[in-house]
């Protein structure tokens, strides 16, 4: 004779045991999950854009502070649509009026607010950089004679000791990984304008821009 009590408790242990088989299942997933989050975590890279400021007005020789001139309020622009969608969490700017406005329009695209370092000190502000950005991106805007200083701060390489004082177009991209070794890729955004050419090691190529040379005032 069929036992009704037999079958509702093999229903019933069978029914338990599937359940606590999909509690093992959910279990071993959520560790899985959780050590490929700290695995990811450990292995997160450090991105740090740096660009000089844009063209700058020389009409006045004794202006210590000045302003854009209306090219590099263009390249200012143009810096915004290259780096819109690279996930900066942190802009970086001197001072000065130049470096401030260059990175104005990315600043308002993304809503965030310049934070202004000292360049007596690269080194702790490079430090600072990396602290405060650890597996994300950030920039820093600079000027001929701080900005590779700066680069050498992050533990990179750089191909030349300086910028000429028309180069106005190279954005240079540090990448730091989990253990704190650095690489540099260099490219040029927005209209040509620079004199030192880029290494092919270290050239990552062409950003989106026009790329249209603009003439050199020697």
């Amino acid at each position: 004779m069929f036992d009704v009590s037999t079958f509702k408790f093999s229903n019933t242990f069978i029914n338990q045991h599937q359940l606590t088989m999909f509690n093992k299942i959910v279990v071993i997933l959520s560790i899985a999950a959780l050590s490929l989050s700290n695995f990811d975590a450990l292995a997160q890279k450090t991105t740090i854009w740096l660009v000089r400021h844009a063209e700058k007005e020389t009409a006045n020789p004794a202006d210590r502070d000045p302003d854009l001139t209306a090219i590099g309020k263009s390249r200012a622009s143009a810096l915004s649509q290259v780096l819109k969608r690279e996930k900066i969490r942190h802009i970086y700017s001197t001072i000065y009026k130049r470096t401030q406005n260059t990175a104005m329009p990315l600043a308002g695209t993304l809503k965030l607010i310049p934070e202004i370092y000292d360049t007596k000190d690269l080194t702790a502000v490079a430090q600072r950089v990396l602290a405060e950005n650890k597996g994300k991106y950030a920039l820093i805007v600079g000027h001929s004679n701080t900005l590779i200083p700066m680069i050498k701060a992050l533990n990179c390489e750089v191909p030349f000791e300086e910028l000429s004082d028309n180069d106005y177009d190279m954005l240079f991209k540090v990448i730091v990984d989990d253990k704190g070794k650095a690489r540099l890729n260099i490219s040029h955004y927005g209209d040509l304008h620079h004199t030192t050419e880029v290494p092919s090691a270290f050239s990552q190529g062409e950003n989106p821009g026009t790329n249209t040379p603009i003439k050199v005032n020697n």
